[in-house]
C-alpha cells in the first residue's frame, strides 16, 4: 500500500493535473496516519483512505460511522454495538460501527465482531490514541464517537448526524443540560472537576458549552481532518474543544442523559492525572497574556513596594516576594508556550511578537541574558550595601537602601531566567524553533506541532 496501484494509476491520468496532485496527496496522508494502527498479527494496519481520495477512485462513502472506543469491556461492547446499528437502522441511516481496540485482554474483540462491528486494532494505550485510530479507520462522512461501557445511549446518534447536517462542525453532548444518573458521575467531578475545566475553557477559548468532558461527539470527517489532533489521553477531549474554537468552528450542544456504567471493573479514569492533563493542555494553547498580565502586576507592585513604601526590613523582603512570583508566572507562560510555538491554533501565531520569539528568544541567549541579569543585579545590591554599611545602617540611608532592594531584585529576576532556560534545554522544549515532525498531516500543509 506503500504507492497506487496501476488501476488507481490510470485512472490518474484522466484527473486533472492538480487533481492528480491532490489524490497523491491523500494517499501520503493515509500513510502517515496508519502509525498508530497495528493489525491483528502485530504487523501495521492501514487507515482507510481519505474521503477526497475515496472519491477520486469512485467509491461510496458511507452516512455514519459510530466508534467505540475500548479496553476490556466484553461485557457491555456488544449491547453498544448492537444499540449503534439499531439506531442507525432505524433513521435510514447508512452506517458502520468501529470498536478501537486497545489492546483488550479479556473477550471484547470478539464480542464486537460478534455483534456487527468492524474492529481496529490499536496501540499505544490511551483514549485519545484509541479515538484517533477508530476516527482515522472511519469510513462515514459523520464521525461519532462514545463509550462502549453503556454511560451514553447510542440512540442519540441520529440526532447528532441531524444537527452536522444542518451545518454544525462539532456536535457535544451535555449532561449537565440532560440527566445525570445517581452514581453515574462522581461528586467531585460532577460539582468541581468538569465545570471548573469547562469554565476555564469558555473564558480562555470563547467556547460557550457546558460540558467540555462529555464522551459523545460527533463531527464532520472534515472537521477531523482540519483539527489535526494528537492527544493519546483523556485530554484528547479537551484538544477537540479548543482547537475547534481556535478554527472558529460551529459548536453545538445536545442535552443528553447520563446513566450509570455497566462495567465490573474500576473505570480507566484517574481524576487527578487526567484533570491535571487536561488543564496542562488548556494553558498549553491559551494566550500568553494569560500568564503575563498577572507577572507584569506583581512586578509593578513589586517596584511600587521598593519606590514608594517606607524602607523596613518588612518592605524588602515582600519585594522580593513578590518579584520572584511575579518572574515565575512571566516564565511559566512562556515555558508553556514553548512547547506548542509552532502551532497553527495558537491565538498569537504570526503576530509581531510571535516572530520575535521566532527569530530572537534562544535557550542559549536566554542562559547568557540571566547569569548577566544575576551577576548585575549582585553588583547594584553589593555597591549599595558596601556604600552604606550593613543592617540598621543601610536601612537608615533611603536611596541606598532602595538601591539595594532594586539590585536584588534584578538578581533574582536573572536567576530564575537562568535556570528557566537551563530547564526548558533538559526537557526540550523549544521557545523558538519548529517541533519534531507529526505523523500526519492534512493534504499540502507543512508538517507542525499540533
Amino acid at each position: 500500500m506503500g504507492v497506487p496501484s496501476l488501476v488507481e494509476k490510470k485512472v490518474m491520468k484522466t484527473l486533472e493535473p492538480e487533481d492528480v496532485q491532490r489524490a497523491l496527496d491523500g494517499y501520503e496522508q493515509d500513510i502517515h496516519a496508519s502509525a498508530p494502527l497495528l493489525g491483528e498479527h502485530g504487523g501495521w494496519m492501514h487507515a482507510e483512505p481519505s474521503e477526497y481520495y475515496r472519491n477520486m477512485m469512485g467509491s461510496d462513502t458511507k452516512d455514519v460511522s459510530v466508534v467505540f472506543p475500548c479496553l476490556n469491556e466484553e461485557r457491555t461492547i456488544a449491547v453498544c454495538v448492537r444499540a449503534a446499528r439499531d439506531a442507525m437502522a432505524g433513521a435510514g441511516l447508512d452506517g458502520e460501527v468501529i470498536v478501537a481496540d486497545n489492546g483488550s485482554s479479556d473477550g471484547s474483540r470478539e464480542a464486537a465482531l460478534a455483534a456487527g462491528a468492524r474492529v481496529v486494532d490499536v496501540r499505544p494505550l490511551g483514549y485519545g490514541s484509541a479515538l484517533l485510530a477508530g476516527l482515522r479507520a472511519a469510513e462515514g462522512r459523520y464521525l461519532i464517537f462514545l463509550d462502549a461501557d453503556l454511560s451514553y445511549d447510542a440512540a442519540y446518534v441520529p440526532r447528532f448526524v441531524e444537527a452536522l447536517r444542518d451545518g454544525a462542525d462539532l456536535v457535544m453532548g451535555s449532561r449537565f443540560r440532560g440527566a445525570i444518573d445517581k452514581g453515574a458521575m462522581p461528586e467531585l467531578h460532577r460539582l468541581l472537576g468538569t465545570p471548573a475545566l469547562t469554565k476555564l475553557a469558555n473564558v480562555l477559548f470563547g467556547c460557550r458549552i457546558s460540558d467540555i468532558n462529555c464522551g459523545m461527539r460527533g463531527l464532520t470527517r472534515e472537521t477531523f481532518e482540519r483539527l489535526d489532533l494528537h492527544s493519546e489521553g483523556m485530554e484528547f477531549a479537551s484538544e477537540m474543544v479548543i482547537k475547534a474554537a481556535r478554527s472558529n468552528l460551529r459548536i453545538e450542544e445536545i442535552p443528553i442523559d447520563f446513566h450509570a456504567d455497566g462495567r465490573d471493573r474500576a473505570p480507566h479514569l484517574r481524576s487527578f492525572r487526567d484533570g491535571w492533563r487536561h488543564l496542562q493542555l488548556i494553558l498549553h494553547y491559551c494566550s500568553p497574556w494569560v500568564f503575563w498580565i498577572p507577572a507584569l502586576l506583581l512586578l509593578a507592585a513589586a517596584a511600587a513596594l521598593i519606590a514608594v513604601c517606607p524602607v523596613s526590613l518588612l518592605t524588602a523582603l515582600s519585594a522580593q516576594c513578590v518579584v520572584a512570583s511575579g518572574i515565575l508566572v512571566f516564565l511559566l507562560g512562556i515555558i508553556a508556550q514553548g512547547r506548542v510555538t509552532a502551532s497553527k491554533f495558537l491565538p498569537w501565531r504570526n503576530t509581531r511578537l510571535h516572530r520575535f520569539a521566532r527569530n530572537w528568544v534562544k535557550l542559549e541567549q536566554g542562559i547568557l541574558i540571566g547569569a548577566a541579569t544575576a551577576l548585575a543585579g549582585m553588583a547594584i545590591a553589593g555597591i549599595a550595601a558596601f556604600s552604606a554599611g550593613q543592617g540598621p545602617a543601610l536601612l537608615a540611608q533611603g536611596w541606598k537602601a532602595r538601591m539595594a532592594m532594586a539590585g536584588a531584585a534584578v538578581f533574582i529576576c536573572g536567576l530564575e531566567t537562568f535556570f528557566a532556560s537551563v530547564f526548558m534545554g533538559l526537557f526540550g522544549i523549544r521557545v523558538a524553533e519548529n517541533a519534531p515532525e507529526t505523523h500526519s498531516r492534512p493534504p499540502n500543509e507543512t508538517r507542525r506541532t499540533p
